[in-house]
């Protein structure tokens, strides 16, 4: 654990935005770095004439940092002069039913992992493929392939789609690595898809060729999340990034998945929230997991975290795992987690487990700083280009932040002074979301930590005493 855990402002990211990032030659050498050619296959292939595909791509990868927010601005800005085409060379381009922008998102992730080794320090964290999803708002109906979805943030009912999205955290930063769109209410006898028949109607739907990427990510917006989680756990295995634990909150965290994720790959590791009361069987017995908590059978008290707990061993569905049931307080709620490293204590479990919250942090910074979910078009395959452009953007931004951010020796990439590497987000994010269910549990409210905490970072900003928050004595004092 880092020593110091003073709370900043979670919005970190916004320190990007400086003056370097509008000059040609930073934004030409930050591209230069993943080492990509214009004559490379994938880009041929796609275009064979005209402007080529990765000057078009350049431009779209630089724009959110040249106060250019759409294609349009484009050319009413300095960057007008820099920029090759005419605008619709750049519609187009996102139109393009022959790029696989799935491929390419992965292409970028991979030489930014290859990068990052050059100049980062070995680390004790784990790494981790984190699995959560977010609701991408719409406001147009005639969107193609949105529905009314369930946000669990605002607990009411929008019209967008979900987004389920596949991030990995290396022990430095988050990297957006896959993900999926998808529609919700498709079994409503009244209204498919939450719309009426005049608007479902009036729905633009576009046609795609048998086999075409795109037609494979318009089918999945009717796939099951789960199934996806698979397919994508699937190409990230194959394209061998290192994961040492996947994690998941409870809307995701079953048996049944647990059990297809270790098919994939036997020696990954998995921690999630666990909802269920299950049948746990230890040592023989059966017992359910509210039998367990009622027993206290067990019951400790971690001095670091403040929590009270109880671990249990034993067999779920087949699956052998490692059960924590813990609460803050003794009238806290109670919460489950599941692992199937039986080997973990309580204290490292709570430690991995809260580097789920940084997909939180990234999707409320991709939507505030990059317009994640702004894209108007009523073009499916566009929607898809424009989000993939905007996980690549936040490649881009996390290569910035590892090259400026820590003092480097004898030039960028050699190895870095410890002293001055700066306190993980996930640590002073957990630190206060300890703080603040303390607070609440101490005055007889108990709450939900999965729900709590996904609203307390999507409306950080709305509370100005975050902004200069220190950790309290006490806070200290049970993590010591």
């Amino acid at each position: 654990m880092l020593q110091n855990k003073d709370i900043a402002k979670i919005q970190e990211i916004k320190t990007f935005f400086d003056d370097s990032w509008t000059q040609a030659d930073f934004l030409s050498k930050q591209l230069a770095l993943f080492k990509f050619s214009k004559t490379s296959k994938f880009f041929t292939n796609i275009k064979k004439s005209g402007i080529s595909v990765w000057d078009i791509l350049s431009v779209l990868f630089v724009m959110p940092f040249t106060n250019t927010p759409t294609v349009n601005s484009l050319f009413t800005t300095k960057m007008a002069i820099k920029s090759k085409g005419k605008k619709d060379s750049y519609y187009r381009l996102l139109e393009n039913k022959n790029i696989n922008w799935r491929f390419l998102l992965l292409l970028f992730v991979k030489r930014y992992l290859n990068l990052e080794k050059k100049f980062t320090n070995s680390t004790e964290t784990p790494n981790c493929l984190i699995f959560d999803d977010t609701e991408i708002r719409k406001s147009g109906k005639k969107i193609e392939g949105v529905s009314k979805i369930h946000s669990h943030v605002s607990q009411s009912f929008i019209f967008g789609y979900k987004l389920l999205l596949a991030g990995y955290w290396n022990g430095t930063v988050f990297i957006p690595v896959d993900f999926s769109f998808h529609r919700e209410s498709k079994n409503n006898k009244t209204k498919r898809y939450g719309l009426t028949n005049k608007e479902y109607k009036a729905q633009k739907k576009r046609k795609r060729a048998i086999g075409s990427f795109v037609l494979k990510r318009y089918k999945e917006l009717n796939l099951k999340k789960n199934n996806l989680i698979i397919d994508m756990y699937k190409r990230i295995n194959q394209r061998k990034i290192n994961v040492d634990y996947i994690l998941m909150d409870s809307w995701f965290t079953t048996m049944s998945l647990i059990k297809r994720l270790k098919k994939v790959n036997i020696d990954v590791q998995i921690i999630g929230m666990y909802k269920y009361n299950s049948k746990i069987e230890i040592e023989g017995k059966q017992r359910s997991i509210k039998q367990l908590r009622k027993s206290k059978k067990g019951l400790k008290r971690s001095r670091r975290t403040g929590f009270y707990y109880m671990s249990f061993i034993g067999e779920i569905d087949g699956v052998t795992i490692k059960v924590f049931l813990s609460r803050r307080g003794k009238n806290g709620a109670w919460h489950t987690v599941v692992s199937t490293d039986t080997s973990l204590s309580f204290n490292n479990m709570i430690e991995i487990y809260n580097i789920r919250w940084t997909i939180e942090v990234f999707f409320k910074e991709a939507k505030q700083l990059l317009g994640l979910g702004k894209c108007q078009s009523t073009n499916f395959d566009v929607q898809i280009a424009q989000t993939t452009i905007i996980m690549i953007q936040y490649l881009m931004m996390s290569l910035k932040y590892r090259v400026e951010a820590y003092e480097t020796i004898n030039g960028l990439f050699k190895d870095l002074k410890q002293d001055f590497i700066e306190h993980k987000l996930n640590d002073r994010l957990f630190a206060l979301i300890l703080e603040l269910l303390m607070f609440l549990e101490s005055i007889g409210i108990c709450c939900d930590i999965e729900i709590t905490t996904s609203k307390l970072i999507a409306y950080s900003d709305k509370f100005d005493f975050l902004r200069n928050y220190q950790i309290s004595e006490n806070y200290h004092k049970s993590a010591a």
